[in-house]
């Protein structure tokens, strides 16, 4: 390379590089202010922050109606997401996708948090509000075991996985133990003033526990 080429090139490098020096100026004082607000916020609708491997590992984006925080593990799943908006909610997950952990709102204004299983059935569900709930379910759409307090009334209610009849305990004066078919029916309610059961006339039947009298269900 002679002299006069060397020359050349070391122009065109040196006109690039300023071209470029202009460009990053021209940025930062014209488009900067767009993305960057003069309290020191960054606006934009979505951003993403990666790993050393690439993979997403937070992901915040937002628009005029929610705006959704996803916190990934190292293989990009997700595992947490803060859901704002209206129905504000926090979702778990774990290693398979399953949600195994919900935080949300009711409407009475209270909140209430679901925990799953490994298959993403609910498992347990608590919930406050205005009628304040703790249910059990085992591998069912329906709790098995429910404790709360409904319409002022606080109640116990135990159904076995796959049968639609139960018992409910009720505190309501009198507190009284109530058994119900499958049919929703309560043939046999149980009191401190004793064991009763429906007659077949629609009366009622009243058992004292003095008279050792025992109400067996048919078969």
């Amino acid at each position: 390379m002679t002299f006069r080429q060397l020359f050349r090139f070391n122009r065109i490098f040196f006109f690039a590089n300023l071209a470029v020096f202009v460009c990053v100026i021209g940025f930062f004082a014209f488009g900067a202010p767009f993305l960057i607000s003069s309290h020191g916020t960054i606006e934009a609708s979505r951003i993403i922050l990666k790993g050393e491997r690439g993979t997403p590992n937070l992901v915040l984006q937002g628009d005029d109606e929610h705006t959704l925080l996803t916190l990934n593990d190292s293989e990009g799943n997700v595992r947490l997401q803060l859901q704002g908006g209206v129905f504000p909610a926090m979702i778990m997950k774990n290693e398979g996708q399953e949600i195994v952990g919900t935080f949300f709102p009711l409407k009475d204004g209270g909140a209430a948090v679901g925990l799953g299983d490994r298959e993403g059935n609910m498992a347990t569900l608590i919930r406050g509000g205005h009628s304040p709930m703790m249910s059990f379910y085992h591998q069912s759409n329906q709790p098995n075991l429910s404790l709360g307090i409904a319409n002022e009334l606080p109640h116990l209610v135990m159904v076995p996985r796959g049968s639609g009849e139960g018992v409910l305990l009720q505190g309501h004066a009198p507190a009284s133990l109530l058994f119900f078919d499958e049919n929703g029916e309560i043939p046999v309610t149980l009191s401190r003033f004793g064991l009763t059961q429906p007659a077949e006339k629609g009366e009622e039947q009243v058992f004292s526990t003095d008279n050792q009298s025992f109400i067996l269900p048919e078969n």
